[in-house]
């Protein structure tokens, strides 16, 4: 073999040796989460059911607005119970019971507000439970009434 075929085998060689090493590195992840990862899944779970007391109404999970209908609250002490968490940022959530009033809570957006209201009612009455907020709030959210 010439001078010049031994130097262009051998700079062949190189240059399929180089080309090899480039390939066969693996790259390392980068370990720091990035700015476009999701945001952790935050699961909603039902408010517990207090001792002495049965549900009469319930709803959720489920996001936005929504009518729960018509509940017969007894006399005594009823908790009116919501779960909840946004979506983006921060939202919030109005609770009514139309014959006894309404009040709104925050909802995080990180974690998930429990809230626990209770009622106590000289008289039973009918009202009508409806939920007011946006679709980007997520809730569960319950009535319950002594047994």
């Amino acid at each position: 073999m010439s001078r010049f075929h031994r130097s262009a085998a051998n700079a062949a060689a190189v240059a399929m040796a180089a080309a090899l090493v480039g390939c066969s590195g693996a790259e390392k992840p980068d370990p720091r989460p990035s700015a476009t990862s999701p945001a952790p899944v935050v699961k909603l779970t039902a408010p517990e059911i207090r001792p002495g007391h049965h549900r009469i109404a319930s709803e959720g999970p489920r996001r936005g607005s929504w009518d729960l209908g018509d509940v017969q609250l007894a006399k005594g002490i009823s908790w009116v119970n919501v779960n909840c968490v946004a979506s983006a940022g921060k939202g919030q959530i109005t609770l009514t019971v139309d014959t006894v009033g309404k009040f709104s809570i925050d909802c995080p957006g990180n974690e998930v507000r429990i809230n626990v209201n209770q009622l106590d009612l000289a008289e039973g009455r009918k009202g009508r439970f409806h939920i007011e907020t946006t679709d980007h709030v997520q809730w569960i959210a319950d009535i319950q009434a002594p047994d």
